[in-house]
């Protein structure tokens, strides 16, 4: 079965993904994946269903940038921290998204228990994606909560809800299930993209990867 003869009685494919929303393959592979639900000829069939995955829990509250975060978290050199993310800079680039190579970086664990708030209000994947956007672009504002209660705003989820969550430790043994849960299946990093509840895919892939996994799992779910 194909994106031509889907019907709506043809079973709706999950598309399950784990991210951090300070993961620059993530930034870059969530962008592709949405290209390619978008072209499947299949995006109104298709549940994407996103999870968190902090990729380093023990990083400080402090915003600091994001060269001087890589070079330390990395142990590299300064220069060699900035080729890196002119390189990634290049790719996000090249898909039309904003990267700034001094964006601000600093604990995620607040932005993925917002996440979880935005999954119960059915916008988790947009949630994420906006608070990316902000991170990736260089807003050193990304962090601060006048900004996570704007972007989830425009999301139409109540501030009062962001604010709460913001101001307790809500949602962080779902942040800590989350990871373990990856962990179990098998991921090593992030991104890390299951579709159909049995394909998997390790990290970022390009837009044709994608679609070519999507029409797999469809087949799978449907054959």
């Amino acid at each position: 079965m194909t994106a031509r003869t889907a019907t709506e009685s043809s079973t709706r494919l999950t598309v399950d993904v784990w991210a951090d929303v300070l993961c620059p393959w993530c930034y870059l592979g969530e962008h592709r994946l949405q290209a390619a639900i978008e072209r499947s000829g299949l995006a109104d069939r298709i549940d994407v269903s996103v999870h968190t995955f902090e990729l380093a829990p023990h990083a400080g509250a402090e915003v600091v940038p994001a060269l001087e975060y890589l070079a330390a978290e990395k142990g590299v050199s300064a220069g060699r921290a900035r080729a890196m993310e002119r390189h990634m800079a290049d790719l996000a680039a090249a898909e039309g998204l904003p990267y700034a190579i001094d964006r601000p970086v600093a604990n995620s664990n607040d932005m993925l228990r917002l996440v979880h708030l935005g999954a119960e209000h059915g916008r988790g994947w947009a949630y994420l994606r906006a608070m990316q956007a902000a991170v990736f672009s260089g807003d050193h504002r990304s962090f601060e909560p006048a900004t996570l209660i704007r972007l989830g705003g425009e999301l139409g989820i109540p501030a009062d809800r962001i604010r709460d969550v913001l101001e307790s430790d809500r949602y962080a043994a779902a942040v800590r299930a989350d990871r373990a849960r990856a962990l179990e299946l098998g991921a090593r990093g992030v991104p890390f993209t299951v579709l159909g509840g049995r394909l998997g895919i390790p990290g970022a892939v390009g837009t044709a990867e994608y679609a070519a996994a999507i029409e797999q799992a469809w087949e799978q779910v449907n054959g």
